[in-house]
């Protein structure tokens, strides 16, 4: 047993900056020689049982120390049998976010150009360049309903009741941080994020914040 957290996941809910700090995680894996786990799915959250089981089972056989990264729901390793790996997360203002993921969805990001055509590519061109003031003032069904219970499966969990705006899931939500979280970050206070990560877990983000600040 390692004198440190050996396993650490960062379930990330999107558009609260996982991508900064997945960048700041490639180069820190260098750094410290720790196990960085990615994963290429992005868009599945929810599980099946079995592919809770599949995926619990390669996460809990990787080298350790590891840190996995996924656009996932809470995931409960005990319940299969598994050690409880530490959570980490950030979440940010919802407002702020359902802006961000308005604009992403129209225009992608920096990674490619044609990048937002991939992610939407049935979508009008009227439709992609309509004013955001619009889209709410006039009920557009984007607009209307913009999903700002999204982040609260990601503390959660799997079970049906947790995609279901209400006590249940929200009690649940907030007994899983206090029990398994480590640290809950919020974005608009990134750089102090950063220091209480380097300050938990040195071994994975010590210097995190020189990093972050150097061009």
């Amino acid at each position: 047993v390692l004198p440190f957290p050996s396993q650490v996941v960062y379930n990330r809910v999107g558009k609260c900056g996982s991508r900064t700090v997945v960048l700041l995680l490639r180069i820190l894996s260098e750094k410290h020689r720790f196990n960085l786990v990615t994963s290429d799915i992005h868009n599945k959250t929810r599980l099946t049982k079995n592919e809770q089981m599949e995926l619990i089972k390669n996460i809990s056989t990787a080298e350790q120390p590891y840190l996995f990264t996924r656009h996932v729901h809470f995931l409960n390793f005990s319940r299969f049998g598994g050690d409880q790996p530490v959570y980490i997360n950030i979440i940010r203002d919802p407002v702020n976010r359902f802006l961000s993921n308005y604009f992403f969805r129209r225009f992608g990001d920096w990674r490619g150009e044609q990048n937002h055509m991939i992610r939407t590519p049935s979508m009008r061109q009227e439709e992609r360049y309509l004013d955001i003031n619009v889209c709410i003032l006039e009920n557009y069904p984007e607009c209307s309903n913009p999903r700002l219970f999204y982040i609260i499966p990601y503390f959660c969990g799997q079970h049906p009741r947790c995609r279901e705006p209400g006590e249940w899931a929200l009690e649940r939500a907030k007994l899983n941080v206090n029990e398994n979280f480590l640290l809950v970050g919020i974005l608009e206070e990134l750089e102090d994020v950063l220091l209480l990560l380097e300050r938990f877990l040195p071994h994975y983000f010590k210097d995190v914040l020189s990093i972050y600040k150097n061009p």
